[in-house]
């Protein structure tokens, strides 16, 4: 194989290129979608290069973290990759890998579902790096995420700190041609250093851990004001009366909507890859030239909210963009129009899509619900369960098996493990009345490997009393087929 070879990729191949080009030693990961598709390809990569490089499907989010965490202990590169909503789960290790720092790099896949299309929320990931204090580079589109990976990495070596890529589902699903780069063969032995101080720092040294973390970020926001590979001015110039400052997705749905419009040598733009820290100089300099800032980013204000005087700022905060749901081409393109006529920049009429949104809808072609798949077990579950017990309560989890709702047996879906826990708590409230009624909880084999077992051992504990029912197919099903610790197959 070529070490220049081109190929057309998935976002999450060209993800997956970009780690085993900068020489990771260690990756974990859990499934879910946008994410799921960056793990087998590492797989595929080891396999056809004869790498050297863990790789595992840990049973959750919390349980990846770690273990690539600790990996970077003994001076490994290790990388993790889950969704946004599986971060949350990881958040506890998160903040306190925040401050007592990595020796390894360290990167955190996380892929944000704007939208949503697959999950609970569509939280952004980069306010969660501002929550833990940590470094985050918002990918536009396939290509720039395996670009961003080796300096991620040694971004988080140098700094000794662990740093978030978040692509957003436009850039893991989009496709793209990437060039295949050499890939760094790192030689690095284990050697873990006892350090009782810091690796089991007591909250006193916490306290000196928080300020070496401020430095760090304050060291890191100097860094990136002159990273003109990640952050540049498209169409420089000395004064403007309108602006964009954009990142990840926005940057590639505004760039082709400027185009389109006729505006690309009209409208100066500022992207930005390294959304926090935001590289506060180098946006303010921007803005300083401009009567009207627009910001385009997905999906919250988090440059936003960095900029200190927002006099000139137009975006989510003010309510010209709005603040759910994806950040859709027609919704920029008119929003972009309405601001071009109102600081009087000649634009061409936008073509409406009224009229072709109202053939559609004359058609009268009926809305089809999703369903679970023909042949599934678990509709026969599902249909046995509401007809014996047609007055219970169905607590039920994550998955696709979520659909039972259609066959009337699903009554809550909260997050992963929940099932469990929500019946032991309906058990508990109606019992607390003398109250006891039937309750069936349903969860899927691997997410009562991911969180459901906890609930359980304290439902026993505690004395609730409800049947609960592990519709187990041996597989992840709804994420890709990934295998359960159960199956004995590994990544």
């Amino acid at each position: 194989m070529s070490n220049k070879e081109e190929k057309i990729v998935l976002g999450n191949e060209a993800i997956a290129r970009g780690i085993v080009e900068s020489g990771c030693h260690f990756f974990a990961a859990y499934p879910g979608t946008p994410s799921s598709e960056i793990l087998p390809a590492i797989v595929r990569f080891k396999k056809e290069n004869n790498l050297d490089i863990y790789v595992e499907w840990s049973t959750n989010e919390k349980v990846a973290f770690e273990n690539a965490l600790v990996a970077t202990y003994t001076g490994k590169r290790a990388a993790v990759a889950m969704k946004q909503v599986g971060l949350n789960v990881a958040t506890d290790p998160l903040m306190s890998a925040a401050y007592i720092g990595t020796i390894g790099g360290f990167v955190i896949i996380s892929c944000d579902d704007p939208g949503p299309f697959s999950s609970q929320t569509e939280q952004d990931t980069r306010f969660m790096a501002m929550f833990a204090k940590v470094p985050v580079l918002d990918p536009a589109n396939p290509k720039e995420a395996q670009k961003m990976l080796p300096m991620a990495f040694n971004l988080s070596e140098k700094y000794q700190i662990p740093v978030i890529l978040r692509p957003v589902l436009r850039v893991s699903h989009a496709q793209q041609t990437i060039t295949y780069n050499p890939i760094a063969r790192i030689e690095r032995k284990a050697n873990f250093e006892h350090n009782p101080q810091r690796w089991s720092a007591t909250p006193r040294f916490r306290f000196i851990l928080h300020k070496q973390l401020n430095e760090k970020l304050k060291n890191i926001a100097e860094e990136f004001n002159s990273m003109t590979a990640l952050n540049f001015i498209e169409n420089d110039k000395d004064r403007a009366a309108f602006g964009i400052i954009t990142s990840g997705i926005g940057y590639s749905i505004g760039r082709d909507i400027l185009f389109e419009l006729g505006l690309q040598e009209k409208i100066p733009v500022l992207k930005i890859g390294t959304p926090y820290p935001l590289p506060v100089e180098f946006v303010e300099s921007f803005i300083e030239k401009c009567d009207h800032v627009l910001i385009l980013e997905e999906t919250e204000p988090v440059i936003e909210f960095q900029i200190r005087d927002k006099s000139k700022i137009i975006g989510r905060l003010d309510g010209t963009i709005p603040n759910e749901g994806e950040m859709l081409p027609e919704i920029i393109t008119r929003v972009i129009s309405d601001l071009c006529k109102k600081f009087s920049i000649p634009v061409p009429e936008v073509t409406s899509t009224a009229p072709l949104e109202k053939m559609v809808a004359d058609l009268g072609l009926p809305v089809r619900r999703p369903t679970l798949c023909s042949g599934c077990p678990h509709r026969a579950s599902f249909f046995a369960l509401k007809k014996a017990f047609p007055k219970g309560i169905f607590p039920s989890d994550i998955g696709c098996y979520t659909l039972g709702m259609n066959l009337e047996a699903v009554d809550t879906c909260h997050d992963m493990g929940a099932a469990v826990t929500f019946a032991s708590g309906l058990y508990q409230a109606y019992h607390q009345e003398g109250r006891d009624i039937p309750i069936f909880a349903t969860i899927g084999d691997s997410t009562f490997y991911h969180s459901g077992a906890p609930g359980l051992l304290n439902a026993v504990y505690n004395g609730a009393r409800f049947i609960l029912v592990i519709l187990d197919n041996s597989i992840t099903a709804m994420t890709g087929m990934q295998p359960t610790p159960e199956s004995g197959m590994t990544a």
